[in-house]
């Protein structure tokens, strides 16, 4: 057999080619990236932010509760931050990155930015707060047809569009979902039975009496200073330990503490339970609020996509933490950060950003499959608090980032995406749920796999809102046409003057109790701002046989406390006033 070798040399010289072949093509790497680095960008398109409210006065006081100057300040803060992400960005590639495209600099744009909060006077304000942080003062003088220059008060002030959704607005179960929602509360109320609230309740009774004396008494009775209104002692004793030198004075920093800690645990049992069901098997529905939230957040992002990003940039909405607790249990994120079980601080803000990877001098819209999602948490509003990724749906750290497919997918597996579906798992009899709940399936369960409905793309959660908001007021309005035709029943306008005393304005004029129908931006829909839900529950001290042996009079000084607040009257009944003689008319 003929064996042709290669001469040594030959090897060698063959060696050394490829090595220096390997060595200028090394060398031109970074040339490489530089120009990869150049030529394309991360482009954000829209982003969805969920943020809790700032600092208030607590609400076991009989007052109104209102946002404070520090909750003020917090939101202003909070807002300034956003500014400097998605708009003024500071200079270099990576942070002018982060810019929402076409998202407008200076002056408000109120079709690209969507507000929407609850209709507490806390909330409302806060979303106030942000956007003043978000978009500020910018001058915009115009000259009248008399050559005089005019402008907007206090330097140019902005005046953002803000969509409140009270208890009677089926938009409001989008952001506050647990409210009027019976099957929430009625759930709720099985956690007192529960081992872990007896164990906890009575490992815990000489920690609240320590301090009952001194700071609790005159607000809480003695039955309800404990673990039974844990919720409520912290949030009293957080804002007497910022605003109230004397509660300070006899609060240790520890015991505020350990009270915080008794009421995350409170709250996660009751709004992050994903095993519990109510009406229906598989219905999670002590976390109602976060299966609502994610639909919105779902519904937002494609909504985005479907109008090209032209509509809606960049998304705010402003409630309480039980939405964001609810939605961090249902997405796994305390597996990725124990912090996820206790509550978000004020100002706090859960963020969802749909982007891709683009080329700089790219205009056109990116396709489903070029589009990316992350999430990113920021809890409260000090300095030292970033923004920061997590993954979802017990992904690995590495997988913060997903495809929008995928994201979608997660989404779909833990939203509740109608409001007839809202109404039959929560077995709610709020004012709009006729509308929805006859044309729905009311099968033995939410649905055949025990998961949640999935989103329809096709009309937008607000704008269903706003058909079926049409259609009962058809059906109330023939309803009361029958009843004038065939019963002769008339309407006059009464001559009574109304209540002063309930504040607000005086006489005759508006008074802080009379809700305001306003009309919101398109796709909205109108609001009835009716008085603020506060945090509603009524499960918690109400038809419980504790609340008996409490005689809870402390606990029910906020009218609205308990309840939701389309059952709150202006006017109580009163059952020993003379009967109506024949004659009268109302």
């Amino acid at each position: 057999m003929l064996t042709v070798a290669l001469p040594a040399a030959a090897e060698s010289a063959n060696m050394l080619n490829c090595l220096i072949i390997a060595i200028v093509g090394l060398s031109h790497l970074p040339f490489i990236l530089a120009q990869t680095d150049i030529d394309y960008s991360e482009t954000i398109w829209t982003s969805v932010v969920f943020t809790r409210h700032g600092d208030r006065t607590p609400l076991i006081l009989p007052e109104l509760t209102t946002l404070t100057a520090l909750g003020a300040q917090q939101l202003l803060s909070a807002g300034k931050l956003f500014r400097s992400r998605y708009i003024d960005t500071p200079g270099g590639p990576l942070a002018q990155s982060l810019a929402i495209n076409g998202l407008s600099t200076n002056e408000l744009d109120n079709d690209q930015v969507s507000v929407m909060s609850t209709v507490d006077q806390f909330t409302s304000a806060s979303a106030q707060a942000f956007m003043q942080g978000l978009y500020p003062p910018y001058s915009q003088a115009s000259t009248l047809t008399n050559g005089s220059k005019i402008d907007y008060p206090v330097g140019g002030y902005q005046y953002p569009q803000i969509y409140t959704a009270s208890a009677l607005d089926q938009s409001s179960i989008w952001i506050s979902g647990q409210v009027n929602c019976p099957a929430y509360d009625n759930s709720g109320t099985d956690y007192f039975s529960n081992p872990e609230f007896i164990e906890t309740e009575r490992l815990t009774e000489d920690f609240y009496e320590s301090f009952e004396q001194d700071i609790l008494l005159g607000e809480f009775s003695d039955a309800t200073a404990n673990y039974y209104a844990a919720y409520e002692i912290f949030d009293y004793l957080n804002y007497g330990y910022t605003h109230n030198q004397t509660i300070r004075d006899h609060l240790s920093f520890a015991d505020l503490t350990q009270a915080r800690i008794l009421a995350d645990q409170w709250e996660y049992a009751v709004n992050g339970n994903v095993s519990a069901s109510g009406s229906f098997p598989g219905d999670r529905i002590r976390t109602i609020a976060g299966q609502t939230m994610a639909a919105e957040v779902l519904g937002s992002l494609i909504y985005n996509f479907e109008t090209g990003g032209e509509q809606d940039k960049l998304n705010l909405f402003f409630g309480s933490f039980e939405p964001m607790v609810s939605f961090a249990a249902l997405a796994q994120l305390p597996q990725a950060n124990s912090d996820f079980y206790g509550l978000p601080d004020f100002g706090s803000s859960m963020v969802f950003e749909m982007f891709s990877i683009i080329s700089n001098n790219s205009e056109v819209y990116p396709d489903t499959q070029d589009l990316s999602v992350r999430f990113l948490f920021r809890n409260g509003t000090n300095s030292s608090s970033d923004l920061t990724a997590y993954p979802l749906f017990g992904r690995s750290a590495s997988e913060a980032v997903m495809s929008l497919e995928d994201f979608a997918q997660g989404m779909k597996s833990i939203l509740l995406g109608s409001i007839g579906d809202w109404c039959n798992v929560c077995l709610s009899s709020a004012v709009f749920c006729p509308s929805y709940t006859n044309s729905t399936s009311s099968s033995g369960s939410v649905n055949e796999t025990e998961s949640s409905p999935a989103i329809s793309y096709g009309i937008r959660p607000a704008v269903a809102g706003v058909i079926g908001a049409i259609v009962a007021l058809a059906v109330v309005g023939l309803v009361l046409a029958a009843a004038m035709l065939v019963g002769g029943i008339r309407f006059y306008r009464s001559k009574a003057k109304r209540r002063s005393e309930l504040g607000g304005f005086k006489g005759g004029e508006k008074l802080a109790s009379d809700p305001d129908l306003t009309l919101g931006k398109s796709g909205f829909g109108a609001t009835v701002v009716g008085k603020e839900h506060q945090r509603i529950g009524s499960w918690e001290l109400g038809e419980n046989s504790k609340a008996s042996e409490a005689n809870l009079s402390s606990l029910h000084k906020a009218e609205s406390l308990r309840r939701p607040s389309f059952e709150a009257d202006d006017h109580e009944a009163q059952h020993f006033s003379q009967p109506t003689a024949m004659d009268e008319r109302i």
